[in-house]
């Protein structure tokens, strides 16, 4: 940051107007600058050690050099918090999840003027992940996520009880890559049930649990009205939809509004989950921006199940944890590499 704290902050995309719409909305807060714009990749490349910037806003779909090769390459020279402007296609899904897998810290959908969206739609969205990014230190998350696999160990399953339990894992920013280092890790004789949400626009949260469901021994699968919960298998909410847990262990979707902004909100699916599934329920909250899945994890506690939240030193963003924690619901508090053993041991407790 520069000498007067601000976040410097360097725009890539191809587009004239979205450069000078990214720069507008960045430029009129008082904790950003906007120090430099590119008009592709090889132009932002060759601006990255003469601007230091802190936060790279960086287009997937560019001449000469696209989103996802200069991502690489920034990674490579300079690992620092990209965030990826991405169409809201299942093209533009399936590359952005690529990005994310490659280091990307977030994305933020264009806005879509056939669905009457303009720039002052993803405002909010956009500065705050931009003052989120900032804080992330890129380079210590990515050896983070390269030592998952040597971490994860085999637990003694001798077990008393013989409950199915139900797992909720919750997490926002930083998501698919910790999801990714958690649920392939997860047992397929595991006698849990499972629900993933993961804050995400639809397409993005199917095509999620379809490389999920390609990772792991257990099966992925996007939620649908009714779906059964069933034991090995993992629904994950859809984008746009809140998901709820009815009595006969069956999945609800409702358009009801966004709950702090998003939707599929975790404190929705804890609250309803808490209602059912009482002490046989574990609850799991990873990196993630904001507060969602604390009043959930409360409800899980009252109803006296267990809490498992990621430790700061593993967190993209340390937010969702924190809170969490904060509000004394953690029972177990662990850096991602051992999340997978811990949801384990507590299925077998």
């Amino acid at each position: 940051m520069n000498s007067e704290n601000k976040i410097n902050v360097l725009i890539v995309d191809d587009s004239a107007l979205m450069r000078r719409m990214i720069t507008d909305i960045l430029n009129n807060h008082p904790k950003i600058n906007v120090i430099g714009t590119a008009s592709n990749g090889k132009i932002a490349l060759d601006q990255l050690e003469k601007l230091k910037p802190d936060v790279i806003t960086l287009d997937i779909e560019m001449p000469l050099m696209n989103g996802i090769e200069t991502l690489k390459e920034i990674n490579h020279i300079r690992p620092l918090p990209v965030i990826m402007f991405s169409s809201l296609t299942k093209a533009g899904a399936e590359t952005t999840l690529q990005a994310l897998e490659s280091g990307a810290t977030d994305f933020i959908t264009k806005p879509d003027p056939k669905l009457g969206q303009t720039f002052e739609s993803i405002k909010d969205e956009l500065i705050s992940k931009v003052l989120a990014a900032a804080e992330i230190n890129q380079s210590k998350i990515s050896q983070t996520i390269q030592k998952i696999s040597s971490k994860v160990s085999i637990i003694n399953r001798s077990s008393k009880s013989t409950n199915i339990k139900t797992v909720v894992i919750g997490t926002s920013t930083g998501g698919p890559q910790a999801l990714k280092s958690v649920v392939p890790y997860l047992p397929e004789d595991l006698p849990a049930q499972i629900l993933i949400v993961q804050h995400m626009p639809p397409k993005f949260t199917d095509l999620l649990a379809q490389r999920l469901d390609k990772l792991s021994q257990i099966s992925v699968k996007e939620a649908q009205e009714g779906d059964l919960l069933k034991r090995g298998l993992a629904l994950m909410a859809p984008g746009n939809y809140h998901m709820c847990v009815e009595d006969n262990n069956s999945i609800k979707l409702n358009q009801e509004p966004p709950l702090w902004g998003v939707r599929p909100a975790i404190d929705l699916t804890l609250s309803s989950a808490a209602k059912i599934f009482n002490k046989n329920l574990i609850c799991v909250i990873l990196t993630g921006m904001g507060h969602d899945g604390t009043q959930g994890a409360k409800a899980v506690k009252k109803f006296g199940g267990y809490c498992i939240a990621e430790d700061k030193s593993t967190c993209v963003i340390y937010g969702m944890p924190k809170s969490v924690i904060d509000a004394g619901c953690a029972d177990k508090i662990v850096p991602l590499p051992e999340v997978a053993n811990a949801i384990i041991e507590a299925v077998y407790r």
